[in-house]
């Protein structure tokens, strides 16, 4: 099985991101093959080095594009001994090329696999992408696609080579005039719309003038380039516009590879290249991949990443898909809103990496805390934002930072809301862990009946184990009043109170017990020798009055501990709908959340219900439940919600 990248034969090759459309969308893009070049996990967020070869068709660009790739996929010895063109009889791979006159690739087409490398001078790295763009003036294509094919290339390379066949000759200026516009345009008064140009010439004729390399290439380039006085002005024009539009401009003379590349059978294999080819092979491809002298792309002065790329490729498909030919401010609006969008992004994703490093899964903090670390996360990813250089208005770059502000501000009562659900759920571990503490004294189903004393310590121990268990997964500042921490010990000093009770009135409980068995006994050695009818009816009202005082002090235990199995529910129940009904940032900023989760709410309200009721019955005493308040109380949770 071959993947998309793959052909038939298994061999990797260019994928093609923009082909020529119809209709409304003359320009294709394919998102989800260029999402699988540019986001894949081990280049995402590396900013970019994007290599474009264009030209007329049938000149040999996906041809030189594949040594390209020989050079970067070798290693680093290779690279610099020379030895990375291969072996003699190593067919060459990549690209799609073929001889013949007709075009063979069309649209824009990228390598699928980045190559990363790390910059000498930084140490930073950067991958490197490789573009091959659709001849230019062949039979099936406009003057205007040529021209966007050529101008979407530029404007996403950091270097392009314009592939020339056997001189610089005045057409290729005027056309590269014609390709460049829209970029001249598009430029702002700080920087040139390109970074680097080479012209790349082909079967180079005349080296007895200008020798083979980029010697002779800047000696031949600064004739062409060169105004002189009697040029007519729009010459000069022309001249003056290509100037203006790169940062960088050169010239490399390559010899023809020799004649065995005009046989059909021609595999590019290097013992059909002439060695004057290949010696300029070593000085071509070193020149524009070597560690030393590679391009980060920039825009206004920043370095683009994959992620920025990505949506790059996004805005200028779209603007070269509009009705007519894209004015000045159209593509320079297009770039600056690409360009804003980048710099929110990159702040975006600083807040996020700066908050999730201090907020920890299941560990809560107090708000304050929470709110220092958002406003430390904001500040930073607002300052990014300034420090970022923008191609852009004022006004938009004003808008987009207010808006901005607003998002990062939006995201703060998500975490709170996050975060004050671990405090209840901590809460809740804390007061299980103190009932447990409880319970193993008492027992499942025994009586708690201590000494006051006794029951003062059992307290103080449950009371440490639940602050253990409370501070296990909360963090506070030293020095600092934890409010939360104050209201469980609160909550459990009342519920030691409620205990203080239960044993108060079992022990009298107890007390009454003993006192009945003596009762009985000495009623039974009364009623051996008889008693009168007055001892007899004083006996009995005796009994009545005890077994009064009983039943009161049992109905008072019973009572206290389904009202604790009700409060065990409802906790449930509050967690399990928290968990449900946990808002996003969009919900934050768009709607209520109410409205958000009213189609999905009663559903998950009668879950949670059913939950709790379960829990209920766990800690019920007995499995009678009419007329039973508590359970009533639970039954109707969210019936008026």
């Amino acid at each position: 099985m071959t993947d998309s990248f793959t052909s038939q034969e298994g061999i990797r090759e260019g994928v093609q991101v923009v082909k020529l459309g119809e209709g409304e969308r003359r320009y294709e893009l394919d998102e989800e093959a260029l999402r699988r070049v540019l986001l894949r996990e081990d280049v995402r967020g590396l900013p970019v080095v994007v290599v474009s070869v264009a030209g007329a068709y049938r000149g040999g660009k996906s041809f030189i594009l594949d040594f390209f790739l020989r050079y970067l996929n070798a290693n680093r010895y290779n690279q610099q001994s020379g030895a990375w063109l291969g072996n003699e009889d190593e067919p060459l791979r990549g690209f799609h090329w073929r001889g013949g006159s007709e075009r063979n690739t069309t649209g824009i087409h990228l390598w699928p696999e980045p190559i990363i490398t790390t910059l000498e001078a930084t140490g930073e790295q950067v991958a490197v992408l490789l573009m091959d763009t659709q001849g230019t003036f062949d039979s099936e294509t406009t003057i205007g696609q040529n021209s966007t094919i050529f101008a979407l290339s530029t404007l996403i390379s950091s270097v392009q080579i314009y592939n020339l066949s056997g001189n610089v000759k005045e057409d290729d200026l005027q056309h590269l005039q014609l390709f460049t516009e829209y970029g001249k345009l598009a430029c702002d008064t700080q920087s040139k719309a390109f970074q680097t140009l080479l012209f790349l010439v082909r079967d180079w004729p005349h080296a007895f003038e200008h020798p083979y390399g980029f010697h002779g290439g800047s000696t031949l380039l600064s004739k062409r380039l060169q105004p002189k006085v009697n040029q007519r002005a729009e010459l000069r024009q022309v001249r003056e516009h290509i100037r203006s539009c790169f940062d960088n401009i050169k010239c490399f003379l390559m010899p023809h590879p020799g004649h065995s590349v005009e046989d059909i059978k021609f595999a590019g294999c290097l013992r059909d290249l002439r060695e004057q080819f290949r010696l300029a092979l070593i000085e071509l491809v070193p020149s524009l991949f070597d560690p030393k002298y590679l391009t980060p792309k920039l825009i206004s002065g920043e370095r683009v990443t994959t992620q920025d790329l990505f949506e790059y490729f996004k805005t200028y498909v779209g603007i070269f898909n509009s009705d007519e030919v894209p004015e000045a401010v159209t593509i320079f609006k297009a770039t600056a809103d690409a360009c804003l969008l980048a710099a929110t992004r990159e702040s975006r994703d600083l807040y996020s990496q700066h908050m999730e490093a201090r907020v920890r899964d299941g560990v809560s903090v107090s708000s304050a805390t929470l709110t220092a670390w958002h406003e430390a996360a904001r500040d930073l990813a607002l300052r990014r934002y300034v420090g970022k250089k923008k191609l852009a208005a004022q006004a938009d770059v004003d808008t987009h930072f207010e808006a901005l502000k607003k998002e990062l501000n939006a995201r703060l009562s998500q975490y709170l809301w996050n975060n004050d659900i671990k405090v209840r759920d901590t809460m809740g571990n804390a007061t299980k862990s103190y009932e447990e503490a409880v319970s193993r004294v008492s027992a499942e189903h025994a009586r708690l009946c201590l000494h006051p004393r006794d029951m003062a310590d059992l307290h103080a121990e449950a009371l440490r184990q639940a602050l253990a268990v409370f501070d296990g997964a909360r963090e506070v500042p030293e020095g600092e009043e934890d409010d939360r921490r104050l209201e469980l010990i609160c909550r459990l000093e009342q519920r030691y109170e409620h205990l203080c009770v239960i044993n108060e009135q079992n022990n009298k409980s107890s007390v009454m017990e003993a006192r009945e068995v003596y009762v009985r006994r000495m009623k039974l050695e009364m009623d051996q020798s008889g008693v009168s009818s007055a001892r007899l009816s004083q006996q009995h009202q005796e009994a009545v009055e005890s077994l009064g005082i009983r039943l009161t002090d049992l109905r008072e235990v019973n009572e206290f501990n389904n009202k604790q199995a009700g409060e065990q529910a409802l906790r449930l129940y509050t967690t399990l709908m928290d968990k449900y009904s946990r808002p996003s940032v969009v919900s934050i900023l768009v709607i209520p959340f109410i409205v958000k989760l009213f189609g999905s709410l009663p559903a998950r309200h009668q879950d949670s219900k059913n939950d709790a009721i379960r829990e209920f019955m766990k800690w019920r005493r007995g499995t009678n439940y009419g007329d039973d308040a508590h359970f009533d109380r639970l039954v109707s949770v969210g019936v008026n919600s």
